[in-house]
């Protein structure tokens, strides 16, 4: 009389072959999730720019403030940035800049006239960081994306060189 069931070969033939999907789907889907939170917090990005164009409309003046007083973002006691989290993970800090680059704004605007919202990646992983890149967005419609501070995109993807932004070169460290 034959036993039905399944022999420890077929059960550990089973258990590999799921071991091998499972690292090929895993690190996949996780940059799926970090393409998804990083369109999602240029979504937020741009809703900033339309606050500071409804604060400049009533004021006369663009606002360097996020939070109370500003834009009237929720903010971290002490610090002056819209922090971005997903599934209670901080993930992106935003904050306003002013334009105070010669070489992109020879005029050397202040904050009345001119501001740069900066999305920056504050998971702490470094891998996840470079992934997520630095978008940036100003008052005069330009969107980057400062991708592992190497390569600077628009955020469509493409390479712009470095005479596209010479700001965010020379800002790196600042943000």
């Amino acid at each position: 009389m034959k036993q039905k069931g399944f022999t420890l070969i077929e059960l550990m033939i089973v258990v590999a072959i799921i071991g091998i999907l499972a690292t090929v789907v895993m690190p996949s889907y996780r940059n799926y999730v970090l393409e998804s939170q990083r369109q999602d917090t240029m979504g937020k990005l741009l809703q900033v720019v339309q606050l500071q164009e409804r604060f400049y409309l009533n004021n006369v003046t663009y606002t360097s403030v996020i939070g109370a007083g500003g834009l009237g973002f929720t903010t971290p006691a002490g610090i002056d940035q819209w922090v971005i989290s997903y599934n209670g993970v901080p993930t992106y800090g935003i904050s306003l800049q002013t334009c105070d680059d010669n070489t992109i704004y020879p005029t050397n605007p202040g904050i009345n006239q001119c501001f740069i919202a900066v999305a920056t990646p504050i998971s702490g992983d470094a891998d996840e960081d470079a992934f997520m890149g630095y978008l940036l967005v100003d008052s005069r419609g330009r969107q980057l994306w400062d991708f592992t501070k190497a390569i600077i995109r628009d955020w469509d993807g493409n390479d712009l060189l470095n005479a596209a932004c010479p700001e965010c070169i020379t800002a790196r460290s600042t943000y």
